[in-house]
């Protein structure tokens, strides 16, 4: 990855000439000689990698999408399928004689850039999780796209920050950690509600007078209601840092307005947006101005999720992802099953004026696109909506959504527990109406305790919460 200061001020032609040709040493010195999958794919499909002269050649290629690399029971080594190998003794150039006035000689490949190092998982939302390998120059590289995301949010060594997010081999934690550590501040690796627990890591953010947090938005909504059960105070708080899970645009309206009701110092929220195959997660200098991408890193594609058609500037469509700068696991045109409601953006960023093309509107997932029974046919459900309707609601704490077979049609049960204090009868009066009218399939509304809740979401369990469980096939 180059100097941050250079990429970022780059205007969108010089970036476009950039990756055309990263894009094309990528292919011919990595992808093409030395990556399993894509090395045996070329040469079924005939395809030749030289003609790909730049990003507009792409769609001569093959999209990589999630059953591609998830490891079948029979061969649980398949993911290595997608792992640069490293470079032989005969790759390497002899070193020359005496020494250079002009610079370093080359000497071919570095085997060290290529050597496995640790591996970080896929989150495992929608199948299996998948290790991603990194080498030592990748590591580096997720210190850089740490660095950068802190610089979006304008984070600096004097921030002192509460890092909640989840303890797990996943690039979410890592980043965030990697982050601080580069830039000196104090912060404190909860290892979020699997480790720390929600009392603790509250305490330590009012007794550290930590102005900053970083935490997934279900967590977070839960923590700023259990501030005052618990007896902290969140006066020195000034920002949230939203990730892990895909956070709407209530989301960042919602927990806005609780830090404002909770006494925070100010209602500050950002977001970023991670996804584990790209290595890297990308913030957002100020919410609705989009997720500030890496260039000379990693591609970005939006097309439609089902013909695959490249979309203009704006479109929403599916984030489909190519590395331009990595070893260890690499992807070529990989599908993410990530939607960017509002495409992507290479003009200036009009709030903090870097020119990085930008993912923009809110991150739906594919795979919360239903197709259901209904009494006339197929009904289309996007349980994105569902989470969104919910976030936005001040009185629910904590809730889930199933989704259950029916005859003649299948059905949606929302399981709710509301704020302390709400009249839950009225809560469940009212989202049963609204969801009646927002959904076109049967809806059920019923209360539940917490304890009850919590457990069938994972609360303090998993990565994140799982708030829609589809139990037709169950």
């Amino acid at each position: 990855m180059q100097a941050w200061s250079k990429i970022s001020k780059m205007p969108a032609p010089a970036i476009r000439k950039m990756q055309n040709e990263q894009l094309t040493k990528m292919l011919s010195e990595d992808l093409a000689v030395r990556h399993p999958h894509y090395r045996e794919l070329f040469k079924e499909k005939n395809i030749n990698p030289a003609d790909i002269k730049g990003v507009e050649d792409l769609d001569k290629l093959p999209f990589t999408e999630k059953k591609d690399i998830v490891a079948p029971e029979d061969n649980p080594e398949h993911p290595k399928k997608f792992v640069l190998d490293v470079p032989g003794e005969d790759e390497l150039k002899p070193k020359k004689k005496g020494f250079s006035l002009f610079g370093k000689k080359d000497t071919g490949p570095d085997p060290s850039d290529y050597s496995f190092f640790t591996l970080y998982f896929t989150a495992g939302r929608t199948d299996k999780p998948v290790p991603i390998e990194y080498t030592h120059y990748d590591l580096n590289n997720l210190k850089e796209a740490g660095a950068r995301a802190f610089d979006i949010l304008d984070l600096s060594r004097d921030d002192t920050l509460i890092n909640a997010f989840t303890y797990a081999p996943n690039v979410y934690f890592w980043q965030m950690f990697y982050s601080t550590i580069g830039i000196g501040s104090t912060a404190l690796q909860t290892g979020g509600g699997k480790v720390l627990g929600m009392e603790k890591i509250l305490k330590a953010m009012d007794s550290m007078e930590a102005p900053a947090m970083a935490i997934a938005p279900g967590y977070c909504r839960f923590a700023l209601h259990t501030l005052e059960h618990f007896g902290f105070s969140a006066e020195n708080l000034e920002r949230i840092i939203l990730g892990i899970d895909y956070t709407p645009m209530e989301a960042v309206d919602r927990i806005s307005k609780l830090m404002e009701a909770v006494g925070a110092k100010e209602n500050r929220v950002q977001r970023i947006y991670f996804i584990s195959e790209a290595k890297s997660g990308w913030a957002e200098c100020a919410p609705g101005f989009g997720y500030h991408t890496n260039p000379d890193h990693v591609l970005i594609e939006i097309v439609d999720p089902d013909s695959g058609e490249v979309k203009g500037e704006g479109e929403p469509g599916e984030v489909v992802i190519t590395h331009l700068d990595a070893k260890g696991t690499t992807f070529l045109r990989y599908k993410t099953g990530d939607i960017a409601t509002g495409g992507l953006a290479t003009e200036p960023c009009p709030n903090c004026k870097r020119t990085v093309p930008r993912i923009m509107g809110d991150i739906e997932r594919k795979s919360l696109y239903f197709d259901l029974k209904g009494k006339d046919g197929t009904v289309s459900f996007n349980a994105n909506e569902l989470r969104k309707v919910m976030f936005a609601r001040e009185d629910v704490l904590l809730w889930y959504a199933e989704i259950n077979s029916g005859d003649p049609e299948d059905t949606l049960k929302v399981v709710v527990k509301g704020v302390s204090g709400t009249d839950e009868q009225a809560l469940q009066k009212d989202l049963q109406e609204k969801l009646h009218d927002q959904f076109s399939i049967p809806v059920a509304v019923e209360l539940s305790s917490l304890d009850a809740v919590a457990n069938t979401i994972g609360m303090e369990k998993f990565i994140t919460e799982q708030t829609i469980l589809d139990k037709r096939n169950s």
